[in-house]
C-alpha cells in the first residue's frame, strides 16, 4: 500500500475501528487514544502492508494496541495521592510501621499460596530454594508468587475501600 492512499483509507475505515475498539475497551476517551495508535502504527508500515490485507491488518492492529493499553491501564492504581498519605498517617503509630492487616491478609491466603510469601518474604529464600522446599518447580513458585501478591493486592483494597485501613 502506498503512504498516497492513507487519507482515503483513514476515511473509509476511521469509524468501524472506532466502534470496534469502543466495543472492545467501553469507554470513548479510551477508544480515541486507542484510535490514534492504530492508525499510526498502520501509517509507519503501510509500505510492507499489501492493500488486499489492509484492513485486516488494521483490525489486528487495534486489537492488540487495545489489549496492551487494557494490560497497562489495569496495572495503575486510580487513587488520589492524598489518599495514600491519609492511609499512611492511619497506621503508622509514631516510627512503627503495623503490618497487622497484610498479616491478616496472609492467613486469609490458601495454604500453598501463604507458604510461599511466606518464604520468599520472611524467609528470605530464593525461587529455587523454595522450588527445593514445596518440591515444585521455578516457574511454578514464580506462579504461586504472582497469584498470592494479586490476591493480597485485591483484599487490602477491597479492605481499604471498605474503610478498614
Amino acid at each position: 500500500m502506498k503512504k498516497e492512499q492513507f487519507p482515503e483509507f483513514l476515511k473509509a475505515n476511521e469509524k468501524r475501528i472506532y466502534n470496534y475498539l469502543l466495543s472492545l475497551l467501553g469507554d470513548e476517551s479510551d477508544a480515541n487514544d486507542v484510535a490514534q495508535m492504530v492508525f499510526l502504527s498502520f501509517y509507519e508500515h503501510i509500505d510492507n502492508i499489501d492493500e488486499s490485507t489492509a484492513l485486516s491488518y488494521l483490525y489486528r492492529i487495534a486489537h492488540n494496541k487495545s489489549m496492551t493499553y487494557l494490560k497497562q491501564k489495569n496495572r495503575y492504581v486510580n487513587f488520589e495521592p492524598q489518599s495514600f498519605e491519609q492511609m499512611q498517617d492511619r497506621n503508622n503509630k509514631g516510627n512503627e510501621k503495623d503490618y497487622s492487616l497484610l498479616h491478616s491478609a496472609i492467613k486469609e491466603l490458601p495454604p500453598r499460596l501463604a507458604s510461599v510469601i511466606q518464604l520468599q518474604y520472611f524467609d528470605k529464600l530464593s525461587y529455587k530454594e523454595i522450588a527445593e522446599k514445596l518440591g515444585i518447580s521455578v516457574k511454578a513458585v514464580e506462579s504461586l508468587l504472582v497469584r498470592a501478591k494479586k490476591r493480597l493486592r485485591k483484599k487490602l483494597m477491597k479492605d481499604r475501600m471498605e474503610g478498614r485501613v
